[in-house]
């Protein structure tokens, strides 16, 4: 007998844990919300550059920008070679030249850049479980798992979570726990 769809799910450890949860009706909404912020946070650590992030913050938190923002755009631009291969990356200096054009600058550019490219791979990753789970799952399961999904999604925190990953804020403390191991961390009735 199988453990599960997730198990086979060619995604990180952490996005697996998030699909886990979702396919288990006994997780709450909050558990799903937390592990899908953990999820993007992972990520975040291992699909954005070091030279990406100092990069964006050096264009966005410069002290005075152009009339336009055509030297910020063209920098953004040049960045996108150090974000090759990094899926998150990618979509961070697609975004940051969309926030650039848009005439948004600073702290409030950095943080909405951020937080937009968060949204749209947690949106493309739940794509990815949901096609696995139509593969893998039941109807039934699958569309539990997108509903879940979606709804972690549409509660979670994703401006806190932009603001910490682009250094605007410290980063959280170690996030809750999914294991319960008291009577009253059970199943509420």
């Amino acid at each position: 007998m199988s453990d599960g769809p997730y198990r086979s799910l060619p995604m990180s450890r952490a996005w697996k844990r998030l699909a886990k949860l979702a396919g288990n009706s006994n997780f709450d909404s909050a558990d799903t919300a937390a592990a899908a912020m953990r999820a993007l946070a992972s990520t975040w650590g291992s699909e954005v550059p070091s030279l990406l992030s100092k990069g964006l913050r050096d264009i966005f938190l410069e002290g005075k920008p152009d009339l336009f923002g055509d030297a910020q755009t063209t920098q953004t631009k040049a960045l996108s070679s150090t974000a090759a291969g990094f899926g998150l990356g990618r979509l961070l200096t697609e975004h940051a030249v969309v926030v650039l054009t848009e005439g948004m600058h600073g702290e409030a550019a950095l943080a909405e850049t951020v937080q937009r490219a968060l949204y749209a791979y947690a949106a493309r990753a739940a794509r990815q479980i949901e096609e696995h789970y139509c593969r893998e799952a039941s109807g039934k399961l699958t569309k539990q798992v997108r509903d879940r999904i979606a709804g972690a999604i549409a509660t979670a925190d994703f401006s806190g979570l932009a603001r910490q990953c682009s250094g605007l804020e410290p980063k959280a403390s170690k996030p809750r726990s999914f294991k319960h191991t008291s009577l009253d961390d059970g199943v509420p009735l």
